[in-house]
């Protein structure tokens, strides 16, 4: 039955964001206002994330001397954002993300990278990767927006999939701050919701609701735990807004 049910919330989630990467996929990623609705300045917005992967990359080198740039993995990908900025300084990279949309955006933006790659998946599991496989298994807003069990789910992945002695960076909000309204679609069951949401979204030319969802600190360390690895490092992050406490964590692998 759990299974199911996060099957059913997994692909809530899928069609929220081929939504979104059809109407708004820039906005979408790092939800400034006064991209909302039109263009980025995608100078810009790559240039951000290329600021940012250095910055975290250096945060994690202090605390995990050992990190090497081998093989990475960007979970949440979206339209490469990070991926690209991570190609930059690993060996190989592998962007993943649950919408087509988002990955055809990647490839198009970022086809002359020869290191880097996109891969979609639907799955509530990595199964597509081998145990071992990378010496950083990396992944930023993207945690927040799947159902907690799932969150739960995907860190036991990133640890299976990352070699041992390598490190999963990785950002998930731990509560929210302010109280906002109620996603409406959280009332119904979730096969009713996936229908009446895939109906109203046919009809209404507006961007879904983004839900978010949280994973306290001591779960977050029990998951990895269980699953062979160990957080190394804890820091607080912005990048969920100011309704949320948000962290970011640095994991070893045993």
């Amino acid at each position: 039955m759990t299974a199911m049910l996060d099957s059913l919330r997994l692909r809530l989630v899928r069609n929220t964001w081929e939504r979104l990467a059809r109407l708004d996929p820039y906005w979408a990623i790092i939800t400034r206002p006064d991209w909302r609705g039109n263009p980025a300045e995608l100078d810009e917005f790559f240039a951000g994330g290329r600021a940012l992967i250095e910055r975290q990359l250096a945060q994690a080198a202090a605390a995990c001397p050992e990190l090497r740039g081998g093989r990475a993995l960007d979970f949440g990908c979206g339209a490469g954002r990070l991926s690209a900025a991570l190609a930059g300084r690993f060996g190989e990279v592998v962007g993943v993300d649950i919408s087509a949309g988002m990955i055809a955006l990647a490839r198009r933006h970022h086809s002359a990278v020869k290191n880097l790659t996109f891969v979609r998946n639907t799955r509530a599991d990595l199964e597509a990767f081998r145990t071992d496989d990378f010496d950083l298994v990396y992944s930023l807003i993207t945690l927040q927006h799947v159902p907690t069990s799932l969150i739960r789910l995907y860190l036991g992945e990133f640890a299976r999939i990352c070699r041992p002695g390598g490190v999963l960076l990785f950002q998930v909000p731990s509560r929210e701050l302010t109280r906002k309204p109620r996603n409406p679609w959280s009332l119904w069951p979730p096969t009713v919701a996936t229908r009446l949401r895939r109906v109203f979204c046919r009809i209404i030319p507006i961007a879904p609701l983004i839900d978010v969802y949280c994973l306290v600190p001591e779960e977050v360390r029990a998951v990895l735990a269980s699953a062979g690895a160990e957080v190394v490092a804890q820091w607080p992050d912005d990048s969920c807004g100011p309704s949320y406490e948000s962290f970011l964590y640095l994991a070893r692998k045993r």
